[in-house]
């Protein structure tokens, strides 16, 4: 697929209603999204978003409007078309939904390095490695005893492990922590700037999300767009509310818990240190137990103890 094409995204007019009711999940959605940009979705629930993000992943089937991706319309399957185009549509999207954490298929006793090695793991060790370290995730975790959290963090490392150049994340960082949210934020940032593809994230948690990390904000409702703005057209003062004048969009600068949780967290994951140092930490306890239990409790040890113990002795 051509990459070279200036959009990532474009849609005119794109409609989808749903099958055998005469309700509109989207309706004549017009974007142009350029690479190398981040771009947000809000929106109420119902608003249209996983239905707008589902259509650009080919998962659903649209009749109405136009889609192309980085100039390539996915539905357009003319026999006269380069045919390796259409083929590589699916390594050309990455769509990370919120299903797959709940899916039981990945609640089996595996454990995560060989998992994520039975996708090819080894083949992008570097991405691997750096997804590993910035999502806090311990290789030798089985999948089938630990929280939904942190099986979203795995989730997360098999679907970003293969380069993509658009990324459709749906609602996916809703049971990470702050520290690993950030984390995650600043990687697809920092991959959007230095390979030149883009991002499109759906979510209803805001903390940490700021004109930093956001270039574009586009507001579903309803199914249709109610703002498609540039981050450069907002500004945070010190206003008593949200109001918008003259085109520029004003955000009261409001207070959070959200700083204090990062560095609750953070101090946290200071004072645990790496998950190489937790382990040795419980191995060493581990050990002492063993040496305890092993040790002179009951033979030459502490008289009081010594002494206990043969008296209960029958």
């Amino acid at each position: 697929m051509d990459s070279s094409d200036q959009l990532a995204v474009e849609t005119i007019n794109l409609t989808y209603k749903f099958p055998n009711t005469t309700t509109y999940g989207i309706e004549n959605i017009s974007l142009a999204i350029p690479w190398g940009s981040t771009n947000l979705i809000i929106g109420p629930n119902g608003a249209g978003k996983s239905t707008l993000l589902r259509i650009l992943a080919g998962k659903t089937l649209i009749k109405q409007g136009q889609l192309k991706l980085g100039g390539f319309d996915p539905f357009e399957f003319n026999i006269n078309r380069n045919s390796q185009r259409n083929s590589d549509i699916n390594n050309y999207i990455t769509y990370l939904g919120i299903e797959w954490a709940s899916n039981p298929i990945v609640k089996r006793e595996i454990p995560v390095n060989l998992l994520i090695s039975s996708i090819g793991g080894d083949s992008f060790s570097d991405r691997r490695d750096e997804l590993i370290r910035i999502l806090d995730i311990n290789p030798d975790w089985l999948m089938s005893k630990i929280s939904d959290g942190e099986r979203r963090r795995v989730q997360l490392v098999m679907g970003l492990l293969k380069p993509w150049k658009l990324l459709l994340l749906d609602e996916v960082t809703v049971d990470l922590d702050v520290i690993a949210r950030d984390n995650l934020l600043n990687f697809l940032k920092n991959e959007c700037k230095t390979r030149n593809c883009c991002v499109i994230y759906a979510t209803h948690i805001y903390d940490g999300l700021n004109k930093q990390w956001c270039d574009r904000l586009v507001h579903l409702n309803n199914g249709t767009i109610k703002h498609d703005i540039e981050m450069t057209q907002v500004k945070f003062e010190a206003i008593e509310k949200i109001q918008e004048v003259d085109s520029q969009y004003r955000i009261p600068v409001s207070n959070s818990f959200h700083p204090l949780a990062h560095y609750w967290l953070g101090d946290d994951l200071k004072e645990r240190g790496s998950r190489q140092d937790e382990q040795q930490r419980m191995l060493e306890k581990h050990n002492d137990w063993k040496n305890a239990r092993d040790g002179s409790y009951f033979d030459g040890g502490d008289d009081k103890i010594t002494s206990y113990f043969r008296s209960t002795r029958s």
